[in-house]
């Protein structure tokens, strides 16, 4: 069975909505790391594909003034496990998230919520080997 991983550096996103205490963030294409091992350091695949991560009972403290942004770095926090220029697939969790993304324009987004899962969308586009 493969290992799947978003590598947020090298994905893009180019919207967030809210509505009733949801947020919903747009990924127009993240970077998807596949391997039998650990995605991003074993060797194995790299693939571009659409994305929606949703994050309930939202609090947006920090967004980019202008869409889409590329993205230099950031970091997902599910409960007390902080998993950095990550987002893993799949992704239904319960409980505390915090999610910090960096453009390359040195603008952040930041939010917190009580749960996130993840949807990708379409079907994945090979790219790469991925070698360490």
């Amino acid at each position: 069975m493969t290992n799947r991983a978003i590598e947020i550096h090298d994905s893009t996103l180019d919207a967030i909505s809210v509505r009733d205490g949801e947020v919903v963030l747009h990924f127009p294409c993240v970077y998807i790391h596949e391997s039998m091992g650990t995605p991003g350091l074993d060797a194995g695949s790299g693939w571009v594909q659409q994305a929606l991560l949703r994050i309930s009972d939202a609090v947006v403290t920090k967004s980019f003034s202008k869409f889409p942004a590329d993205l230099l770095d950031g970091y997902i926090m599910l409960g007390d496990t902080v998993l950095n220029n990550e987002i893993p697939i799949p992704l239904s969790h319960k409980g505390n998230v915090e999610l910090r993304l960096e453009s390359w324009n040195d603008e952040m987004v930041l939010i917190t919520g009580s749960s996130a899962e993840l949807e990708l969308v379409g079907e994945p586009k090979y790219v790469e080997e991925f070698r360490p």
